[in-house]
């Protein structure tokens, strides 16, 4: 029910709490919490993020008396590092997928590249690798996938205007690709663009 998408993303995207240092816990514990996420992963599960936090207890509480703060942080680590790499980017890549049009991006930081998000509780962070003009407020369709934030082109994608710095980011074409679609410029049309491209995850949204 929550992955029905309104504004490029889901309607419903919940994400995960994990508090390390409580009472109780083992080296067991951070096997059953990557267990855990794998099950999330392969029931095809969206989640906007992870958070692992150490607990910080307070002076004359019980988990000030009890805790396990400080014995497992190996373990701790090794969780937190297998996380980023094991879950945040594919999952990320899920949620966020190369066409993916996110809609009403307000760009909040000038420069190349320029940094936006769209309103809401948690929105992405986007960088749109253009110089914009803060407040500025435009569509945009994600081209690739960081550890904590996507990359994303205005949309429609103007190919005949679009600087090569930014043409490199349509998916599959990089560098060398762009420097050959600027010197081939103008094109008339996708199948002319396609020639030099081959498909991409953004066919659907260029103009010329």
């Amino acid at each position: 029910v929550g992955g029905k998408r309104t504004g490029g993303i889901p309607e419903l995207l919940p994400g995960l709490n994990f508090i390390v240092g409580l009472a109780g816990e083992t080296p067991a514990t951070f096997d059953a919490n990557e267990a855990f996420l794998r099950r999330v992963l392969k029931a095809g599960l969206l989640v906007r993020r992870v958070n692992i936090r150490q607990m910080m207890p307070f002076e004359g509480t019980a988990a000030y008396e009890e805790n396990t703060l400080g014995l497992h942080d190996a373990r701790f680590r090794a969780f937190k590092e297998w996380t980023r790499r094991e879950f945040d980017e594919p999952m990320l890549k899920r949620v966020f997928p190369a066409g993916t049009i996110l809609s009403d991006v307000i760009v909040e930081v000038a420069g190349k590249p320029s940094f936006g998000r769209q309103m809401g509780s948690y929105p992405i962070l986007v960088g749109i690798p253009l110089a914009l003009p803060v407040g500025s407020v435009l569509d945009a369709v994600v081209v690739d996938q960081g550890m904590r934030s996507v990359t994303a082109l205005p949309c429609p994608v103007e190919i005949n205007t679009l600087p090569v710095a930014a043409l490199r980011w349509i998916p599959g074409v990089g560098k060398k690709r762009a420097a050959a679609i600027a010197a081939r410029r103008p094109f008339g049309s996708l199948a002319e663009l396609r020639k030099v491209t081959g498909e991409t995850p953004v066919d659907g949204v260029m103009v010329f």
